[in-house]
């Protein structure tokens, strides 16, 4: 059994950076992105709350199991633990209280406050807390709650106690331009009803984040090395099993129930391990051969008693080179204008740990998936993939092609004979790619059609794909083997530029 004080957790602290950040921004006009803003953070914020929660309730957890191994020894620890459970609870559900109070006063008695209608209203909680003194009701509580805590730990722990003085802190702020502020009106008035929420969701946080701090201490004075064990196991605690070559194995070494007092020896394949991480022994392997790799090793722990216990350990790792998968979706190159689907994948590493750059493109993520828009056809297209925060692991290349033309037909054909029938039937040219992965549409925007009749050429422009009305008329007069011939013919493709298709030619049959 072993309880620690944690560090906060990167998402803690971000929470608490956010939350700083748009308290600032109480200043300015405060636009409705701002106030949405809030309600992310107090989203966050009780996320949060809920983690010291189930933190909290393991703590006591293993109270009840030491209290039932040894009362004499945990009982008196157990109680103070309890007494700050329940002052905990109490401030906190006071607070909670409140801040149903303020939103069912500004939305209604069918208010709801994870979605709260009245987000900018700037008056409803300084009613409530200032003129109705709740925020000095507030603050007394929270003064008693610091200061029991205070009692409780001062005397053991000098930096967990300025923690909470500072955490918990309830001073009047300082006097700017002659402006005399308290703590309530500085936290309670004249600021939009979300971010009065977070606030008090944020004094939520760190009335739990104390509680936390508070019992962990108590749990930790206990005397371990009193109890009898009926069971020690060694555990390992490998980062990960899946190493890419250069990179580094590392795992957690620890008992089940540890004496504060000293640490266990540890010895892996011979060699004493003595780098440590908190309460644990750290043991670490260069990994440059590929493969699957296995330790052993035993820990050695001594008894009140003084005898030795030893407990063995040991555990696998697998070792491999790095490999990059870069899968094109269409085909083995990349073309300009078109949106180049592909996946990309290391096995064993997790896609959000993976970084990637380009050149002559860019990529950009879509629906979960990567598209690549290449720049210059003619230049390779070059991918390369690493870790975040880490190693490079492969660079690929890539061909980049122009999209061929499409190829101009009249009713499927490209030229030789056809039926005036035919012609008189079609609507007019079509632009299509013939033998080509991606679906892409060309459309024709003009062409000239000619012709030789009565030993005089006739010529007939269209600026669409249709052909014209006076087309038609030269298209009615053909007679059998007479040839027609159409030229100039411009498609227009995804990508907007013009592209001159081959001309055609047919005998009239």
């Amino acid at each position: 059994m072993s309880a620690a004080n944690c560090e906060e957790t990167p998402r803690q602290k971000m929470i608490g950076v956010m939350y700083l950040v748009l308290t600032a921004m109480l200043a300015l006009n405060v636009s409705s992105s701002v106030l949405d803003a809030f309600t992310k953070v107090q989203a966050g914020l009780t996320q949060t709350v809920s983690n010291y929660y189930k933190k909290n309730k393991q703590v006591y957890a293993e109270f009840d199991h030491a209290y039932a191994l040894n009362q004499s020894k945990v009982g008196p620890w157990r109680d103070k633990a309890l007494k700050v459970k329940a002052k905990s609870d109490d401030i906190y559900n006071f607070i909670e209280e409140l801040k149903w109070e303020i939103v069912r006063k500004a939305d209604g008695e069918d208010a709801d406050i994870n979605n709260i209608v009245s987000k900018d209203n700037l008056d409803i909680a300084g009613e409530v807390m200032i003129t109705f003194g709740k925020g000095k009701d507030l603050k007394v509580k929270l003064d008693s709650f610091r200061e029991y805590l205070l009692g409780v730990i001062c005397d053991k722990d000098p930096v967990l106690c300025n923690t909470i003085k500072v955490n918990l802190n309830t001073e009047n702020p300082p006097i700017v331009d002659g402006e005399i502020q308290t703590w309530a009106s500085s936290n309670f008035e004249h600021l939009p009803l979300a971010a009065v929420i977070t606030i008090m969701t944020k004094l939520q946080s760190d009335v739990r984040n104390a509680e936390s701090d508070v019992i962990t201490h108590l749990f930790n004075n206990i005397d371990a090395g009193s109890f009898t064990f009926n069971s020690i196991s060694a555990h390992v605690l490998p980062e990960s099993r899946y190493i890419l070559k250069g990179g580094l194995y590392k795992a957690r070494i620890l008992l089940a129930a540890m004496d504060t007092t000293q640490r266990p020896e540890v010895v892996v394949n011979g060699r004493p391990v003595t780098k440590h991480m908190g309460d644990a022994t750290v043991y670490e392997a260069k990994c440059n051969t590929v493969g699957v790799h296995k330790w052993k090793g035993v820990v050695k722990y001594v008894l009140p008693s003084g005898e030795t216990n030893e407990y063995t350990v040991e555990d696998e790792y697998i070792v491999a080179e790095p490999s990059v998968v870069v899968s094109p979706m269409k085909m083995n190159v990349f073309y300009v204008g078109v949106e180049n689907p592909i996946r990309i994948s290391v096995p064993g590493i997790a896609a959000k740990n993976l970084r990637h750059r380009i050149t002559n493109g860019k990529i950009l993520e879509k629906d979960g998936e990567f598209v690549v828009f290449p720049k210059a056809p003619g230049k390779s297209c070059d991918i390369t993939v690493g870790i975040k925060g880490g190693q490079d692991l492969q660079t690929l290349k890539f061909r980049v092609k122009t999209v061929p033309n499409p190829i101009a037909k009249i009713s499927g054909k490209t030229g030789g004979v056809i039926t005036k029938s035919l012609l008189m039937a079609s609507w007019g040219i079509k632009a299509e790619l013939e033998d080509f992965d991606f679906n892409m549409q060309f459309k024709v925007v003009g062409f000239n059609l000619f012709v030789t009749q009565d030993g005089y050429t006739k010529e007939s422009s269209s600026n669409g794909a249709r052909f014209t009305s006076g087309q038609k008329k030269i298209i009615k007069k053909l007679r059998r083997g007479q040839r027609l011939g159409i030229d100039n013919i411009r498609a227009k493709g995804p990508d907007g530029k013009i592209r001159k298709l081959q001309s055609l030619s047919f005998k009239i049959d």
